[in-house]
């Protein structure tokens, strides 16, 4: 039955009013549609707008891949040719994820078969958690949720805490870490030998996705011997290396040594390539042409690396005999043992700056850096209080003591505060009244002689220096007015300005990282802005005698040596010869290290200079001559001229050479006190011996230091020096030794520099093309080259004996 008409007009007002809601409800909803479609084709159109270019640019960025190939890195050689650091091939196996096989069965066939050949575990999930159920659950919970609030790996975590060591990265590991770029190859192990990667190359075939892929590695076959002047390499240290000079993120830089300071000439340009790829970074198509590396240029060194195996050794041997002698403390009478375990030789061409030879001690082996950092080896090294990645030939500065003394006596003659032959009377010590209570003297300081109780008498200029008279420089140094004698006294304004025409105080140059410059204050307000004290005649005095305030590198004093030397000139001290592109050309680079110049020697014997684009080039500045065999003549550089007269610098060669004298077995001077020189083989040297007090953290933390109340004045531990060249007619090599802690430099470092010219000059036992029978007797006592009563070095031959051919009739 029809219910039209029955309804109460109640109810179809409810309806109607119901049905107006909801027709209201319906057309907001629209408009909210409307408005959130408006809204989003706006944003649409702002995006195309604003953003268009941007976006386009990063698809088109995500499209085209720029593919870099590594260049060759640039190699070195010691000056005659035998090389220092080479790029030897390195083998990789690696699986390209989306080269493997489809089912499950089949790629863990190639894992296994890979795991058998390599011994890298196809997983090890399973022994990875028996080592955590095995650990304290506790540390497990513990550092667990540590490394949750930090956002770190747990597995990381709890291996750095040494609760649950974290097993070698397996083969499903790895391949599921490098499944987001399936069509790059994920390396598996690496180093691997050359015979397995020959097997896994001929097994490929039934490997899909396993290929060996060949890598350069750095190989240093002079090692420790060289570690520090070639030093090695490490992974980018930072972004910048990517940002702003373009390195790649798997590109490995040197850390230290030439591989750090010249990175930029060795690292030679990358390869490029760009191509089309598809979202998996599968590559579609190469687009242009390829830009080929340009390999970097290598490095030719001046060093002599038959020689710095020679003083490797010389100086080795020294340590130890050096550990192995008792010392006995002159004021407790105590017996002990020396720690020695720091030292450095430098040795020089003093005509030209070129280092021919810098060890240092402790070493440490760049090998172990080839293909990553050994994380437990380079801490050792870097936790060792004697650090052996430092150089300390051109980085470590220490009190140069009695081999400075040839500043201030250069200085004294120069100016005048003493002629050559004015005698000064030099007793075992002398007293400085104190300036702000002159007639306290219970205040006033006293100066001693290393000879003190004992004294030198009157000593000139040679006497002083060959004698090493404290007295003596300590008035030439701050001056003296006692007894009728007045010295007026160079002071710390003109020592400085001495020293720093020597070299001391400054960067001089040389191409290794780190050089510094030492200490030398320039004036007498230097001690107030450092220290907030005044100026003393005492440090005058200090300084005079290389203490106090002054320090310096090895390489420093060997310089200050060769100034003398050679008459007068600082020259740029050089661990590189010349640099060669891989055609051969010597190559000149500017400070930014672009090449700006290549030359070589023409056909005819001329030499034949270009641009850095192979351009003919006319430019009086490269002054590049070749020899006869077409090898390059290094050009020195004087940096800077000793302002003393050539009459005043002969005084200070007579007195070096007075000091390595020996006229009798009662009649020597510091020098020869332990050794006999070389003058019975011809070879006429001069020198100059240090013995300098210090007290640095390590003295501080061992105990070393002192106060005697018995002599009312420190006690210190001394490092031993000797800084010298020959022939002394014409000076082809200086040499400088410092040993830490090392005791009297007449004792331990003169006997070392004597072994160092003997084997530069080819003396006695380091003489070239011995028989065995001749080496025998070159090491006897009574044929001994450098003989001394402190140690005498046996180094073995660097080549084969000679054979002796027996005589006509002989069986």
């Amino acid at each position: 039955m029809s219910r039209m008409g029955w309804e109460r007009i109640e109810d179809q007002e409810e309806l109607e009013k119901e049905d107006l809601g909801m027709r209201g409800r319906l057309i907001f909803l629209r408009l909210f549609i409307v408005a959130v479609l408006g809204l989003l084709l706006y944003r649409v159109w702002w995006i195309q707008q604003t953003l268009g270019q941007d976006l386009q640019a990063q698809a088109e960025e995500n499209r085209i891949a720029v593919l870099r190939s590594d260049a060759p890195r640039g190699v070195m050689f010691d000056r005659n040719g035998q090389p220092l650091a080479v790029n030897l091939p390195s083998f990789n196996v690696t699986i390209t994820p989306a080269f493997l096989p489809d089912t499950e069965a089949e790629r863990q066939a190639v894992y296994a078969r890979l795991s058998l050949l390599t011994g890298v575990p196809v997983t090890n999930t399973v022994q990875q958690q028996a080592l955590v159920a095995a650990a304290n659950p506790e540390l497990v919970s513990i550092y667990g949720r540590l490394a949750q609030i930090y956002n770190a790996p747990v597995g990381e975590t709890l291996d750095e805490a040494g609760i649950v060591p974290q097993l070698p990265d397996s083969i499903a590991g790895i391949v599921d870490t490098y499944s987001f770029a399936p069509y790059l190859p994920a390396v598996i192990t690496s180093g691997i030998p050359i015979t397995l990667a020959y097997t896994i190359e001929q097994e490929s075939i039934f490997l899909p996705g396993v290929r060996v892929l060949e890598e350069p590695r750095r190989y240093y076959p002079s090692s420790e011997y060289t570690s520090h002047i070639v030093g090695y390499m490490g992974p980018i240290p930072n972004e910048n290396w990517i940002t702003q000079l373009g390195y790649q993120r798997d590109d490995r830089v040197g850390w230290a040594g030439l591989e750090s300071s010249m990175e930029i000439e060795m690292s030679g340009q990358k390869g490029e390539r760009q191509i089309e790829q598809d979202w998996t970074g599968r590559e579609l198509r190469q687009i242009g042409l390829e830009k080929d590396p340009v390999a970097g240029l290598n490095l030719h060194l001046t060093l002599d690396l038959d020689l710095q195996k020679q003083i490797y050794a010389i100086l080795e041997q020294a340590m130890e005999a050096n550990r192995q002698t008792v010392r006995v403390d002159s004021i407790t009478g105590e017996r002990t043992f020396p720690e020695i375990e720091q030292a450095a030789v430098v040795a020089m061409n003093p005509q030209t700056g070129e280092i021919l030879a810098m060890v240092n001690f402790p070493t440490f082996d760049n090998n172990r850096f080839g293909t990553e950092v050994p994380v437990e080896y380079y801490l050792g090294l870097a936790r060792n209080d004697y650090t052996p990645l430092v150089n300390h030939a051109v980085s470590g500065t220490y009190p140069p003591g009695s081999t400075f003394k040839l500043v201030p006596l250069s200085g004294a003659l120069q100016e005048g505060i003493v002629s050559p032959s004015r005698r000064l009377r030099a007793p075992g010590a002398i007293e400085i009244p104190n300036r702000f209570a002159p007639n306290d003297p219970g205040r006033a300081q006293q100066f001693v002689c290393w000879i003190y109780p004992g004294e030198h008498g009157f000593m000139d200029a040679w006497q002083g220096l060959a004698n090493s008279c404290d007295i003596y420089f300590y008035k030439i140094s701050g001056g003296f007015d006692q007894d009728g004698e007045f010295v007026e006294g160079l002071g710390v304004n003109r020592i400085a300005r001495y020293g720093t025409q020597f070299g001391f105080g400054r960067v001089q140059g040389i191409e290794l990282p780190l050089e510094a410059a030492g200490n030398l204050p320039p004036n007498q307000n230097w001690k107030i802005q450092t220290y907030g004290e005044p100026w003393s005649t005492g440090d005058d005095y200090n300084m005079g005698i290389g203490q106090g305030f002054v320090t310096a590198t090895p390489m420093q004093v060997a310089q200050m040596a060769a100034v003398i030397a050679n008459g007068g000139f600082l020259y740029r001290p050089t661990i590189i010869h010349h640099m060669t592109d891989e055609a051969g050309n010597v190559v000149f680079v500017d400070e930014n290290s672009q090449i700006v110049a290549r030359a070589h020697m023409g056909s005819d014997g001329r030499t034949i200079l270009q641009d850095a684009d192979g351009n003919p080039l006319n430019d009086p500045t490269y002054n590049v001559k070749f020899d006869s065999n077409g090898e390059y003549i290094y050009q020195p550089e004087v940096i800077d001229a000793l302002s003393v007269d050539r009459q005043y610098i002969k005084v200070v060669q007579e007195g070096m050479r007075l000091v390595n004298t020996r006229i009798d077995d009662d009649t020597f001077y510091t020098g020869a006190t332990y050794v006999d020189w070389l003058d019975e083989f011809g070879v006429t040297t001069a020198g100059k011996t240090g013995t300098a007090e210090y007290c640095d953290n390590i003295a501080i933390d061992r105990g070393w230091c002192r106060f005697e109340d018995i002599i009312q004045r420190r006690v210190l531990p001394t490092h031993s020096w000797y800084v010298g060249y020959a022939p002394y007619e014409n000076p082809e090599i200086v040499v400088s030794v410092f040993i830490f802690n090392g005791g009297e430099g007449s004792a331990w470092s003169a006997p070392v520099a004597c072994n160092v010219m003997a084997a530069y000059f080819g003396l006695g036992q380091y003489a070239d093309g011995l028989t065995l029978q001749a080496w025998q007797d070159s090491v006897k006592p009574a044929n001994r080259v450098c003989n001394s009563t402190t140690f005498n070095p046996i180094v073995d031959p660097l080549y084969p004996f000679v054979v002796e051919e027996p005589a006509v009739g002989e069986q």
